[in-house]
């Protein structure tokens, strides 16, 4: 058999396996029965074919971090460290200097070491200790889901851009202060204690608050020309009830003045804003998805007066309820950290918030220039009683003066 004649097979059993197809053994015995000297031919047309359609991943949109996180809720568990492997492949083409720095930042928190290494489907499956068959069928999977996957909003420059816009550290002065946050919400999810949980998620929305504004003191001063750092990034949320979740991160961002944009289909939730605003919604939208979630499934499973389970709608209903009680704190908190800055300031802050809101309303409209707003249904008044209280439980006040 030709490289072209395996070339035009892959494709077809690529989406035969990832669909899980009667007719997957088939294509899996096709491809897998030859000699040790035709098994090299198959293995250099599918890591050809995996790399081409890694590199088409990204002009469709995706990112390292989306590919991965969607991966992990459509794949098995074992061909994570395949795509890994194909990912760090087809990097090699570019020059590290071509290559957006947040994008380099996804690669290694996704462990994909560097200098970047050609894929190898005989050294991995000797890593990865598994068969030829089982090899095949890993990488034919990661081929059906790549060739699959939809359009999104491209957030950053392609690899190998001749040009890349360089991003520097939102504060870098002030890296220990996230830092900072970040305890501080990873012991209000970890603490057992409602009332020590309230006080560390107030601690860290009143760090928060004045961490953003001081930056834009810092730009109000008439020798700082206001840098354009509106950027966006995706936020992928646990499903069921994609959508209620979706509406608490949308209140953070918006309390945090950014905008989002939900594609329920995919459960992913992209925040557009200013880079350091940005950091923060993500921060804090993460930490209270966790503490909704456990104060969702504290409150039990709930059965109708017929024996009927009414757990969907109740746990719906809780979670829409907490996304608009946060909401309403955490516009107060941030409209009371506004207000506390000295009035000499305050004059000043205005033209650097305005701005910075117009360069981000700008971004959001070229990112996604067709939008729709959509409204979701109350249908389990208890549920709803139960996440107003819950969200209540969460005191996230920021009244500390903020000063220079």
């Amino acid at each position: 058999m030709s490289d072209e004649e395996i070339l035009r097979l892959l494709p077809i059993a690529a989406t035969i396996v990832a669909v899980r197809d009667d007719r997957a053994d088939q294509q899996l015995a096709r491809l897998g029965a030859y000699d040790e000297r035709d098994q090299a031919q198959v293995d250099r047309c599918l890591q050809g074919f995996l790399t081409a359609l890694v590199r088409a991943t990204w002009e469709r949109g995706w990112t390292p971090a989306d590919v991965v996180q969607h991966g992990r809720r459509q794949l098995d568990p074992g061909i994570e460290p395949l795509l890994l492997a194909a990912i760090s492949a087809e990097h090699k083409a570019y020059r590290h200097t071509t290559i957006d720095p947040r994008w380099l930042d996804q690669l290694t928190d996704l462990g994909v070491s560097q200098p970047f290494t050609e894929l190898s489907l005989t050294r991995w499956a000797a890593a990865a200790r598994v068969g030829r068959y089982l090899t095949l069928h890993h990488a034919l999977s990661l081929a059906g889901f790549l060739q699959a996957l939809p359009i999104l909003a491209r957030l950053y420059p392609l690899p190998g851009a001749s040009s890349v816009r360089r991003h520097a550290p939102a504060v870098p002065a002030n890296g220990k202060m996230l830092a900072r946050i970040r305890g501080l919400l990873a012991k209000a999810e970890a603490t057992e204690f409602p009332d020590e949980a309230e006080a560390l998620s107030g601690k860290a929305q009143e760090l928060m608050a004045k961490f953003s504004l001081d930056r834009a003191l810092v730009e109000a001063d008439p020798a700082v020309e206001i840098p354009d750092d509106s950027a966006a990034r995706r936020l992928w949320v646990d499903t069921p009830y994609v959508s209620a979740k979706a509406q608490l991160v949308g209140a953070v961002a918006s309390a945090n003045r950014c905008r989002t944009v939900v594609i329920d289909q995919l459960a992913v939730v992209t925040i557009v804003g200013e880079e350091l605003d940005l950091q923060l919604t993500e921060i804090l939208s993460t930490s209270l998805l966790v503490q909704a979630n456990r104060a969702m499934l504290a409150a039990g499973k709930h059965i109708g007066r017929r024996g009927e389970s009414l757990t969907r709608s109740f746990r719906q209903s809780f979670l829409m309820a907490y996304a608009q009680r946060i909401g309403e704190r955490l516009q107060a908190a941030s409209a009371a950290t506004q207000a506390a800055v000295p009035e000499a300031d305050a004059d000043r802050l205005l033209p650097v918030l305005t701005k910075r809101e117009e360069q981000v309303d700008a971004l959001f409209t070229k990112l996604f220039p067709n939008t729709t707003t959509r409204r979701t249904r109350i249908t389990n008044g208890a549920g709803w009683e139960a996440g107003l209280t819950a969200a209540d439980q969460a005191q996230l006040d920021a009244r500390r003066q903020v000063r220079r």
